[in-house]
């Protein structure tokens, strides 16, 4: 396990204590540093062999650039935190940083909330890289295994039918991967909500994350992600491309590699949504000798996606969102 070094950049005493308060008592935390300026945290950098840097935006953003300036000098893994969520469009986007949303008020029950949230970065920091033990080996889906994958598509009332789907399937769940179309910087912080909330592991995905049984892997909002082979396992591949039907992700880029690379040993799941993405990638899906579950009209908050499907005879079962963890469980066996 990696030992986390960490640099606090912020003013705010309720951040510092909730982050000082709970980290402490982690066994790879090795040291936790406060500071107010760059020239300050650039100090102790080269001091101490620092690998982490957790910063409070809404107090660091004039000193945004010198602090982007730190992080690539050092070779740093960053947490960014802020009130506001729109702050993530700040964020440099290279694959080492992280966004969590600030409450505005420390309360026990936000306080309790936040550090959750926050903990997860860490374990996941520390625990980065380390070989996969038995345990996620054998939750891994194997190239030549006949264990079903569940690939699912949705827009317009998606995050609420994908948390109906979540609070009554098992812990267990058939390895999950899922395109919802959400505003840039959302993704992430809707992954992390729902993994707070539910008992399953669920992310957003980044390039290389294995499929797993009791895993969902969420689509970034602003990159396609599409199921590739890696060291004989399936594993996401996340991109940035050209728009398809106007959306990235796209839930066609998703199911045609599904239909190419996991072939019949998939289900596709079209829910609620505007347009018409998702349709032809499951009617692929489909040929491959894939069974593929639309929600209906009557459940949907927009039936345009399930319904694009269903007109070119790409959904096999058309069932209303309540009936639809029930045969996603039945059809992954």
């Amino acid at each position: 396990m990696k030992k986390v070094r960490l640099i606090v950049f912020a003013k705010d005493v309720a951040l510092v204590n909730t982050i000082k308060t709970g980290l402490v008592r982690k066994p790879y935390i090795e040291s936790i540093v406060t500071v107010t300026r760059p020239s300050e945290a650039e100090n102790k950098l080269n001091r101490q062999t620092i690998n982490v840097l957790l910063w409070d935006i809404d107090f660091a953003m004039p000193e945004l650039r010198a602090m982007d300036f730190l992080q690539e000098k050092y070779n740093l893994y960053n947490v960014y935190t802020s009130i506001a969520a729109s702050r993530y469009a700040s964020v440099p986007q290279n694959g080492k940083n992280e966004f969590l949303q600030k409450p505005a008020v420390f309360t026990d029950m936000t306080t309790k909330r936040y550090f959750l949230t926050m903990e997860k970065h860490m374990d996941s920091f520390a625990n980065r890289q380390r070989q996969p033990n038995m345990r996620d080996m054998i939750k891994m889906v194997d190239l030549n295994s006949k264990q079903k994958i569940v690939a699912i598509g949705s827009s317009t009332g998606g995050t609420n039918a994908l948390e109906s789907l979540l609070k009554v399937l098992p812990t267990d769940i058939p390895p999950m991967v899922v395109v919802q179309h959400m505003p840039s910087g959302f993704t992430k912080l809707f992954a992390d909500r729902l993994n707070a909330i539910y008992k399953q592991e669920i992310k957003e995905a980044q390039s290389g994350d294995f499929l797993m049984r009791g895993r969902m892997l969420i689509a970034p909002a602003d990159k396609h992600m599409r199921i590739i082979r890696q060291q004989s396992k399936l594993a996401v591949e996340c991109f940035v491309g050209n728009r398809i039907h106007g959306v990235m992700p796209a839930a066609d880029i998703l199911f045609d590699s599904v239909a190419d690379v996991v072939k019949n040993e998939a289900v596709g799941v079209i829910l609620t949504g505007m347009g018409n993405d998702g349709a032809r990638g499951l009617l692929k899906m489909k040929t491959a000798g894939c069974q593929v579950i639309g929600q209906d009209e009557a459940s949907c908050v927009v039936y345009g996606m399930p319904k694009a499907a269903k007109q070119i005879g790409a959904v096999t079962y058309e069932l209303p969102l309540d009936r639809i963890p029930e045969k996603i469980i039945m059809l992954s066996r």
